[in-house]
């Protein structure tokens, strides 16, 4: 019994120490032959570059083969003595650094890593947190390299994909291997760049990126880019382990060798392979030119089918079709309407006599006309349909006084037409992308609600603006009538002083009088446009004054301090229903905000809401509730002065 237990154990021991020495390194993720480079120029002369974890006496038995040929190659070399390195050392400058002093560490391993560099090596230093600072460019100068780490100025946030793109671009024009170290501590939290553009800008300058750092959420995906690239991503257990992390970057560096052969193919596109032992690399040789990193050495993969899912199907095919023939038959009735379809009648002969002369205006001067932007008689025969049909429905005096309102040089039907156009197209996005004609519809009632949101603010904020200047601008007026001004003249003189909007309408209201439209309709065109009541009380009281006689410059400083002081009301009245516009607003935005957060935290838990149909009718319920309780408490905290 005892010597099986014996053996048992000796079994077990055994087991555990082939286990031991065939798990992979937690450390180190790398291969242990890598073809860095191959330049193919001369195919007499191919240069490989390769970097070999083993033993250096390994070389002997380097075996090189091309398109599965056993082929004649010279030594392999340490490749220092053949070219510099080029290495980028990227150190995460967060605030978080500072925990466990590893700041200190990382700066001390870089140290050590530069005393230990050849003499030929270049080395920059680039820090990075909110934002990525180069603190030395390329340069052989120890010391100088010494100085630049003595002091990294910590910051917030991570930046690490962007350090790694600005790292990448100090190799241009230079005549270096180039390889990026990083250091990082935590997950990527500020970068303009992604994961797959940092890869891609790596991949650019033939280089290798080596990740290093503890392990955290986000050190998978740059381990991830790190391998592709033909690197290495080590971790560290503890801060401990930083000098170690740097030392085994530098010993893979200086493991890197060159050898030559002649190639049998003189073009073309060629396997290429290099074995020593049981390592092996196997690369694509594109006989002719010559390719860095081994990134861009690798066949290139068959990229999965991308966009929206509908697209892919028989139905995107027939959409796609369908979309192609209403596309080709608005096109050839365009052209036929723009050939063909033009009434020469005698009154269009006649109209470019029956405009009369206007002054030629400079190209960058506004005339204050509505701009046009249907061009085509397709359009302009469609915009016209619409404007009549919205005229019948009485949407386009609606819609008219809104743009005049917001000061914005739209033409009323071209500006629905417009509207409900861009309205089917992002429909038919939505309904593209979303593949759910659920999530197409509330998607488009949000886009066709902006729109008009933004319109009403336009108007809503040049309609605060006039009536915040109207006191003054009553001021100034009275002002000019005590100067001996007529009342025209006043309104011309007033014009040119005040701000807009004021100004351009009352420099509208001069020349419409100059038309010959009375004065005091002018004004009260103003006051309409607008929709100022205020304005209106002073139109009336220049009216009366006018019929009835009077001071008027008298009538218009009191009308002005009757209009400051219902201001002052105002605002008081603002200031006391603070509190229900904020609860107001923060009940409305917090049902919204409470849904992407569960969105975020648990996907799958809201899904009912919009799979299934008693989860969209009590969606569609709230949503009408929410509505209905933001107006009332609206209406509630609304009071009129």
């Amino acid at each position: 019994m005892r010597r099986t237990g014996r053996a048992a154990l000796a079994l077990v021991l055994l087991v555990l120490a082939l286990l031991a020495g065939l798990a992979p390194s937690a450390a180190q993720d790398g291969s242990a032959l890598t073809i860095r480079s191959v330049d193919a120029t001369d195919p007499e002369n191919v240069e490989v570059v390769f970097a070999y974890q083993g033993d250096r006496n390994d070389l002997t038995d380097l075996v090189v083969r091309e398109a599965g040929d056993l082929v004649e190659a010279s030594t392999a070399v340490p490749l220092a003595d053949e070219q510099a390195l080029g290495i980028v050392l990227a150190v995460d400058a967060s605030d978080s650094m500072q925990e466990g002093a590893l700041i200190e560490r990382v700066l001390e391993a870089v140290r050590e890593f530069i005393s230990s560099k050849a003499p030929n090596d270049q080395i920059a230093i680039v820090s990075f947190n909110n934002e990525v600072r180069v603190v030395q460019d390329f340069t052989t100068d120890t010391e100088r390299l010494l100085a630049a780490v003595e002091e990294l100025p910590l910051g917030p946030f991570t930046a690490a994909y962007d350090a790694i793109v600005r790292s990448a671009s100090l190799f241009e024009e230079r005549d270096v291997q180039p390889n990026i170290i990083v250091f990082t501590d935590g997950e990527d939290t500020f970068s303009q760049a992604s994961a797959g553009q940092a890869e891609a800008a790596v991949r650019a300058a033939g280089g290798a990126l080596f990740a290093m750092g503890p392990d955290h959420p986000g050190f998978g995906t740059l381990a991830e880019v790190a391998q592709r690239t033909g690197g290495q991503a080590l971790r560290a257990d503890d801060a401990g382990a930083v000098g170690q992390l740097f030392a085994d970057v530098r010993a893979t560096l200086e493991r890197q060798y060159i050898t030559t052969f002649s190639s049998r193919h003189p073009s073309g596109t060629v396997p290429l392979s290099l074995s020593i032992g049981a390592a092996s690399d196997e690369v694509e040789m594109v006989v002719g030119s010559a390719q860095a990193g081994a990134a861009n050495l690798e066949p290139a993969p068959v990229a999965s089918p991308s966009g929206p899912k509908v697209f892919r199907q028989k139905t995107g095919l027939y959409l796609g079709l369908g979309l192609l023939a209403v596309a080709a038959f608005i096109a050839a009735l365009s052209l036929g309407m723009t050939f063909l379809g033009r009434e020469n009648t005698l009154s269009q002969t006649l109209q470019p006599y029956s405009e009369g002369y206007v002054a030629a205006q400079d190209d960058d001067e506004d005339d204050g006309r509505p701009q046009q932007l249907a061009t085509t008689p397709l359009l302009q025969r469609a915009v016209e349909a619409t404007g009549q049909l919205a005229e019948r429905r009485g949407l386009l005096q609606v819609v008219e006084a809104r743009l005049e309102q917001a000061n914005l040089s739209l033409r009323p039907a071209e500006a629905i037409f417009f509207y409900a156009a861009g309205i089917i197209v992002v429909a038919a996005l939505f309904l593209a992308v979303a593949g759910s004609a659920f999530g197409a519809l509330i998607g488009t009632i949000v886009a066709a609600l902006i729109p008009p949101a933004v319109l009403n603010f336009l108007a809503s904020r040049r309609r605060k603006q006039f009536a915040s200047l109207l006191p003054d601008t009553l001021q100034l007026l009275a002002s000019t009538l005590r100067a001996g001004f007529s009342l025209m003249q006043g309104v011309e003189a007033v014009s040119t002083e005040v701000a807009e909007p004021m100004g351009r309408e009352l420099r509208r209201v001069v020349t419409e009088s100059r038309l010959g439209r009375p004065l005091e309709e002018a004004l009260e065109a103003v006051a309409e446009r607008m929709d100022s009541p205020d304005f209106a009380w002073a139109v009336m009281a220049i009216r009366i004054q006018r019929e009835v006689g009077g001071n008027l410059a008298e009538l218009l400083v009191t009308v002005a301090d009757t209009m400051v002081e219902r201001e002052r009301l105002r605002r008081d009245v603002d200031a006391l229903t603070a509190e229900g516009r904020v609860s107001a607003i923060v009940l409305g935005l917090l049902p919204f905000g409470l849904g992407i957060f569960i969105l975020g935290a648990n996907p799958g838990y809201m899904d009912p809401l919009f799979e299934e149909t008693i989860g969209r009718i009590m969606l569609f319920g709230a949503l009408i509730l929410m509505g209905v309780g933001f107006i009332w408490m609206k209406k509630t905290i609304e009071v009129e002065i």
